[in-house]
């Protein structure tokens, strides 16, 4: 049998490197160190990923108790999540936090400090519909993707919820389930699966998880050009997200969405999103600063 370079290559790092059970935090993938020891520390090395290029800090071993296991169980499947169930076009997206958006302004001071407030509700288990409103390159997306690393990391990538064991209410911790759509590539993957069986099965696996996942980042939502399966699409969405958690950015007010997707798909945003709203008016253009 003829080996190809990548078998050889895949033969090679498994001789050199092994994984050691820690999944990148950017891209949930697992990382890998080398196989021998430190010659100086006598320890094993610092990994890094092979698919995004992240590098754990070189000082960071040390042998975990069963507390930091579980706390970093709760990160790996989260980020895992993400990383399996995401559609997104450009994978930079995740790159962005509150620490690096760009305050220019009092206005966008404000709504840095809004999305924060309304990012600590969903910790404290609000079920909020927050609409993200404003011109192209506002920073929008930045905020949202923002508040999902600030949801994740400051309740330590868990949320407690009540569970029936026995027949009684149990309180349990659950890893985050969070998803990022990107409405436009969200559509564009679904027309294409109808002659890809794989990318069917992705997508497939996406819509399922969007009814059950704890909050959904809608991006981009109405930038499509309108159709009756993107309608279909849309009235399906909310229909499965009416009294879920939703982040929805868009360059669409409310009379302009209710033109696009009608009174009822409205009405199933304007659920939990009342005094939700975000609103990026008076903000410069962030593009081809930090965005």
């Amino acid at each position: 049998m003829v080996k190809t370079v990548g078998d050889v290559v895949t033969n090679l790092m498994s001789k050199v490197f092994e994984t050691y059970g820690v999944n990148c935090p950017v891209c949930g993938k697992p990382l890998l160190r080398p196989q021998i020891l430190n010659k100086r520390t006598g320890q094993k090395m610092a990994g890094a990923c092979p698919s995004c290029g992240y590098m754990e800090d070189i000082n960071h071993r040390e042998i975990p108790d069963n507390k930091a296991l579980t706390a970093s169980a709760h990160k790996n499947e989260a980020l895992g999540y993400i990383n399996t169930y995401s559609i997104f076009s450009n994978f930079d997206v995740f790159n962005r936090r509150f620490s690096n958006y760009t305050v220019s302004s009092d206005a966008s001071k404000q709504v840095l400090e809004r999305s924060r407030t309304i990012a600590n509700r969903i910790i404290n288990g609000e079920t909020i519909h927050t609409l993200m409103i404003g011109a192209t390159g506002r920073g929008k997306t930045h905020l949202a993707v923002g508040m999902m690393y600030w949801i994740l990391e400051r309740s330590g990538y868990k949320l407690l919820k009540t569970v029936m064991k026995n027949g009684k209410p149990v309180e349990t911790f659950f890893s985050w389930k969070i998803i990022f759509i990107d409405w436009r590539e969200l559509i564009e993957r679904k027309k294409q699966s109808f002659n890809d069986d794989q990318m069917a099965k992705q997508i497939n696996k996406t819509m399922a998880e969007i009814k059950n996942a704890d909050v959904v980042i809608l991006d981009d939502f109405g930038s499509e050009r309108g159709t009756e399966y993107s309608l279909d699409l849309a009235d399906a969405f909310w229909r499965d997200r009416e009294n879920k958690t939703v982040i929805v950015t868009t360059n669409l007010i409310g009379s302009d969405l209710t033109a696009r997707y009608g009174d009822r798909t409205l009405s199933r945003m304007k659920n939990h999103g009342v005094n939700n709203g975000i609103t990026f008016a008076n903000i410069p253009d962030h593009r081809g600063l930090v965005e």
